[in-house]
């Protein structure tokens, strides 16, 4: 094995010896100090390796043969082993990063860089804290040095703060180490360690302030202005050394040194770590610089990790997995961001979106953004999974709601910046520059984040091989973007016929199950077949639908809570990127993004809450949770309504799906709201409606259902857009699913069943021709169409039965589900309710008779006399669908039986009963063959009766019209279809009224006042944040009742 102290020799070494090379050129430096760092990191990797495959110990190393402080002591453990890995290839990596910055400056900025890597694994390495003060020493001054390799003002100014800051903290940290000696006659840290029960009194001045030294090293909130200044003014590639490689070394320290403070310490440290979380992604809401938003992150998840450490004793066995996959996700992604920052060139989040121009550059940000948002499959999904698991085992519930709160906080600034960067407009923005130099070390550790949360996945044993494998199937759809679409349209039927192949066995002989999968795999081959309809690349499109049709696969295959949250997060990530494409989708797109997480974070809670009941994630944990039971399962409820868009949730659907087209529409609202409905199915199953709580929970989400139904149904009366107007149809479909299931009756969920596989259909047909018709004409706006039926008579038939579908009309499959909920409505009593949901009926039937008689009849608009028909591949799922719809209207026992028989399981009693094709209840019989008979042949008599009696019928010309007095000012109001339901404003005009999306903006308002209320404590002057450094070890002495007591 090599002598570990020669990682220190060979720095120290190169160093010194680049003084002596300047004659052989610049370039040749900095190979020598290329290959010096890849010796270092060489020698970690090999002492790692030797401690991960023999369990070995470690060796303690010494200068001479003396004691410290006159010799240096150096330890090379398992930790060591991985901190100074870290740090070594962060080495690596930036300084291939800054290449230009240190050719540029020569041989003594290369030297700098090498004192600086040197000073981190010399903190690390170790054993006396004499040294440790040396080196810590020794690594800012050479960051202070690596600053100022851009001598403008905002490096001068960034260095100079910093090293006031780090004077300050030095000095607490040497005072400390000089009262240690004198108490305890050693420096040897474990020495120090074994002392310090026996002879540190309790509460010491020593203890407290080395505790204080290194938790200032972490930047804390509010000492931390001028760590923010660093990252803003500091260039791209040294900002990153800082994150990744500085951050790492002294959360390593604060690892060593914690325990000299006893018990105390580590619940200051919590509670300061946590609050820096929190804290610095509040005050981050407001700000728009993309440097400065790293920096507050950054401090942030240091933070995190910094309280997670101080919760280590709760967090059991998993205490470093969770440190570890969110320390390594934060180490590798913001590396990689920051270092994008110096190749954009730019601090404003709006000019990121220059990065589009460079399609692999904007992967690379994409991953890091999502990969630090803890999303699957990065390694910081599993910590902050195993975290919240742990922290709410141990009914540590604030501490978890804090984490979860400053997540969110998280979310929306890094979720907007993204976003915007892949909307907003980059015409007038130039293509961002890389070289090899800059473009390598952010690839690498793009890649190296989804084998690192592979590995992760492997501790945790709640993700199986094929939540991964058929990722590398997407990655290489991805790689193959290039190719025409009808290529990668081939290929993704094709992966998606594989997985439901294999998804088959799994579910077979599962109804719930059964349903579930042919909704998500059947859509997904409907959709994909649709999208032939498309021509050129369709860049970016096949990967992403892929990777939500992958999670919702996940989601019917799994078999434990992991499995589910797993699967759920995939399918937010793929839906995101679909919704967020059409041409002003940017606000729903992101407002998705944002309901999606918050509801993700509160069914992690609950999740948590129902692992601490059962003492296992197997889904059977969700079966009569017992601790908070009520807040467990509101939470989980909570989370699968943002993807039903339940009342106060809604309001990112109708931009969402409105400006989605014809075949990410369909897979949006008939396949992806289904989710929701997986969901809740799963948690009501578990609940039950026995105890007082559940039936609280039930009466509170029937109304939500019934509400949310008539808010839906009245929405889409008052849209002029047929794509907005199925949008908020689509609230309202779902909302009666939800009143259904939250009735916990046999009925109730018969017909909220019928009504999720029938809305399928109906609205995937609807959707597809509707989408079609506005990409054919030009506009979804209605009073811009009318007359078609003449040009699209195959999309008209199509349209027409499946409103009377949707309407509830006889003698389709509607009118069958209808039945049922008003059997349901009076067998239970829900007057109430029903009446609502009747109502919503109603006005139900108004828009679908607006949308078939506006767009179809009437006069055909002089633009669209030489359109042509919806494309065949859009028809073609479409009839298929139809054909579906037909078959359920005229056998739906082929449906209901089965259905039925699964749920006498659980609601043996008020069964819906079958003989033949009549069913029948208390309150009557029901045989659709029959009505069918009867209302065809009615229908028959009655539309030729019409033929005949208007065959000698005036057809009324376009223009054999007058007005009286003034012509109307807009052409749109010679229309009938403009404003179509304005006289129903006057009665229920309110109830479209946008109070929910009013709500939000209140609340989104407030937090970013806070934010920057917040904000006004960084002034930017020096004197101030070294104020604020001494008024937090002040503040930190008083709280603890001037000791660690």
């Amino acid at each position: 094995m090599i002598n570990p102290i020669l990682i220190i020799a060979i720095a120290l070494g190169t160093a010194f010896s680049l003084g002596l090379l300047k004659k052989l050129g610049r370039e040749l430096s900095f190979a020598i100090t290329l290959i010096a760092l890849a010796a270092m990191a060489f020698i970690s990797a090999q002492w790692l390796s030797a401690f991960l495959t023999y369990n070995m110990l470690g060796p303690v190393v010494t200068t001479a043969g003396g004691r410290a402080p006159f010799v240096i002591v150096l330890q090379m453990g398992h930790m060591e082993a991985l901190f100074t890995l870290l740090i070594n290839v962060m080495g690596v990596m930036g300084a291939f990063y800054l290449h230009d910055r240190l050719t540029e400056n020569g041989n003594g900025a290369m030297a700098v860089l090498l004192a600086g890597i040197m000073g981190l694994n010399g903190i690390i390495l170790t054993g006396d804290i004499f040294n440790l003060f040396v080196f810590l020493e020794i690594a800012s001054i050479a960051t202070a040095g690596l600053v100022l390799l851009v001598t403008d003002f905002k490096s001068l100014t960034a260095g100079f703060k910093y090293m006031l800051a780090s004077g300050l903290i030095s000095g607490l940290f040497l005072l400390g180490i000089i009262f240690l000696y004198n108490t305890t006659g050693t420096l040897n840290i474990r020495e120090l360690l074994i002392a310090v029960p026996g002879t540190i009194k309790a509460g010491s001045v020593a203890s407290f302030l080395v505790m204080m030294a290194i938790l200032l090293e972490m930047k804390p909130f509010p000492a931390n202005g001028w760590g923010i200044d660093l990252y803003s003014g500091a260039p791209a590639g040294v900002s990153a050394l800082i994150a990744s490689a500085s951050a790492t070394a002294a959360y390593f320290v604060l690892i060593k040194l914690l325990p000299l403070g006893g018990t105390v310490a580590y619940k200051i440290a919590a509670a300061v770590g946590i609050t820096t979380f929190v804290a610095s992604n509040l005050v981050a809401l407001s700000q728009r610089s993309a440097t400065k938003l790293l920096g507050y992150s950054s401090i942030g998840q240091m933070g995190l990790v910094v309280g997670i450490y101080g919760l280590n004793y709760h967090l059991g066995s998993k205490a470093f997995l969770i440190i570890f996959s969110l320390l390594g996700t934060h180490y590798l992604a913001k590396a990689g961001l920051f270092w994008l920052s110096g190749i954009v060139q730019s601090t404003e989040i709006d000019k990121w979106s220059a990065l589009r121009k460079s399609p692999v550059l904007f992967v690379l940000f994409g991953i890091f953004v999502f990969a630090l948002m803890g999303f699957p499959p990065f390694p910081s999904f599993f910590g902050k999974w195993e975290l919240i698991m742990g922290l709410v085992a141990s009914k540590l519930y604030w501490w978890a709601g804090a984490i979860l709160l400053g997540t969110m906080f998280e979310g929306i600034y890094l979720f907007r910046w993204f976003s915007r960067a892949l909307k907003l407009d980059n015409q007038e923005l130039a293509k961002p520059r890389s070289t090899i130099y800059t473009f390598v070390p952010p690839l690498v550790f793009a890649i190296l984040l989804f084998p690192a949360g592979y590995y992760t996945s492997t501790y945790t044993g709640g993700i199986g091989i094929m939540g991964f494998a058929p990722l590398l199937f997407i990655m290489l759809i991805g790689f193959l973007d290039f190719l025409p679409a009808y290529i990668k349209n081939i290929l993704s039927i094709a992966g998606v016929a594989a997985y439901s192949w294999y998804l088959w066995p799994h579910v077979q002989g599962n109804t719930f199950k059964i349903v579930f999968a042919g909704i998500f795999m059947g859509g997904a081959l409907l959709a994909l077949f649709a999208g032939f309809y498309r021509r050129g690349k369709h860049l970016g499109f096949y990967p992403t639908t892929l990777l939500m049709f992958l999670g919702l696969g996940i989601l019917v295959d799994a078999s434990n809570l992991m499995e589910l949250f797993y699967g759920w997060e995939l399918m937010t990530i793929g839906s995101y990127f679909l919704l967020i494409r059409g041409e002003r989708s940017l606000p729903h797109g992101y407002s998705y993004l944002l309901f999606s997480l918050g509801g993700s974070l509160a069914m992690m809670f609950g999740f948590g809450l129902a692992h601490a009941s059962a003492g296992t994630i197997e889904l059977s944990a969700l079966n009569h949770i017992h601790v908070l039971p009520a807040l467990a399962y509101s939470l989980m409820l909570v989370g699968f309504m943002t993807k039903t868009a339940s009342l106060g949730f809604h309001i990112w659907l109708p931009g969402a799906h409105g400006e989605a087209v014809a075949d990410i529409h369909f897979m949006a609202s008939a396949v992806l709201l289904k989710a929701g409905v997986f969901g809740i199915i799963l948690v009501l199953s578990g609940m039950g409606n026995s105890e007082p709580y559940a039936r609280n929970i039930l009466l509170v989400l029937g109304w939500i259902g019934a509400l949310t139904a008539l808010i839906g149904n009245i929405g889409a009366a008052f849209q002029e857009s047929a794509k907005y107007l199925l949008a908020w149809s689509s609230i309202g479909q779902l909302g009666y699913i939800v009143f259904g299931l939250a009735t916990m009756t046999h009925l109730g969920w018969l017909a909220a069943y019928g009504y999720t596989i029938t809305h399928f259909l109906y609205k995937g047909i609807l959707f597809l021709i509707i989408g079609g018709i506005a990409f054919r004409v030009g506009t979804a706006d209605m009073y811009k169409m009318g007359g078609l039926i003449k040009r699209m008579p195959f999309s008209f038939l199509a349209v027409l039965i499946s409103i009377i579908t949707l309407a509830g009309i006889p003698p389709l499959v509607g009118f069958t589900g209808k039945w049922i909920f008003y059997n349901m409505i009076v067998s239970e009593h829900m007057f109430y309710q029903g009446l609502v949901v009747i109502i919503s009926g109603i006005v139900a039937f108004l828009y679908l008779f607006r949308l078939i008689h506006v767009i179809f009849l009437g006069q055909l608009k002089d633009k669209n006399r030489r359109v042509k028909e919806v494309y065949p591949w859009l028809l073609i799922p479409a009839y298929a669908m139809l054909i579906g719809v037909m078959v359920l209207s005229m056998f739906p026992n082929t449906l209901l039986g089965p259905l039925g028989r699964m749920l006498s399981t659980a609601f043996p009693k008020g069964a819906l009963h079958w003989d033949g094709y009549t069913a029948s209840t208390a309150y009557g019989t029901f045989n659709m063959p029959i009505i069918m008979a009867v209302i065809g042949s009615t229908f028959a008599v009655v539309f030729l009766w019409l033929l005949l009696a208007n065959r000698r019928a005036v057809k009324v010309k376009q223009f054999n019209i007058f007005y009286s007095g003034e012509a109307p000012s807009r052409p749109e109001l010679t229309h009938f279809g403009y404003n179509f339901f304005a006289h129903y404003k006057k009665a229920v005009g309110f109830m479209a009224v946008p109070l929910v999306t009013r709500f939000w903006d209140q609340v989104s308002e407030g937090l970013h006042a806070l934010a920057g209320y917040g904000r006004a404590i960084y002034t930017g002057n020096a004197q101030s944040y070294l104020f604020h450094i001494v008024g937090f070890v002040v503040a930190i002495y008083l709280i603890t009742m001037g000791g660690l007591s």
